[in-house]
């Protein structure tokens, strides 16, 4: 049985407007990890807030709980940019990209050739970030 074609195209549409959506949200994660990044390493002028300051500042601003920010830096330190580009480009068979939580989990694998051979697996098999996580464990 297949669906009416106005449909299937409808829901084509959505899973790609989805998948855009769900990039550009992972994007600005990683951006937003960059700059923390920098945070990090600049350190702060006389009469400014440190680090750990500005995070706690960041994090109530914007209501993101402190430790997803240090999670945002982690993964845009061990990620390159153009890995992460890579990764944003790798689909499942229903077209959905991967999600943050599998690019934190793969951004604890710290050889770049293997998170590549994962990441690979995790789209072409659809694997939950549990299954990832079993088959990283598994695998070393």
């Amino acid at each position: 049985m297949s669906l009416d074609p106005r449909i299937d195209a409808v829901t084509t549409h959505i899973v790609h407007r989805l998948a855009s959506a769900a990039v550009d949200d992972m994007q600005a994660r990683y951006d937003f990890g960059r700059v923390l990044q920098s945070l990090r390493r600049n350190r702060p002028q006389a009469g400014t807030t440190g680090s750990a300051g500005t995070l706690r500042l960041l994090s109530k601003r914007l209501g993101v709980d402190p430790s997803a920010l240090r999670r945002y830096a982690r993964v845009s330190e061990t990620i390159s940019a153009r890995e992460f580009a890579w990764l944003m480009k790798q689909r499942t068979p229903r077209g959905a990209p991967l999600t943050w939580s599998h690019i934190e989990l793969l951004a604890r694998e710290r050889d770049p050739e293997r998170r590549r051979a994962l990441a690979l697996v995790v789209a072409a098999e659809d694997l939950s970030v549990r299954a990832l996580s079993t088959r990283m464990l598994k695998d070393r």
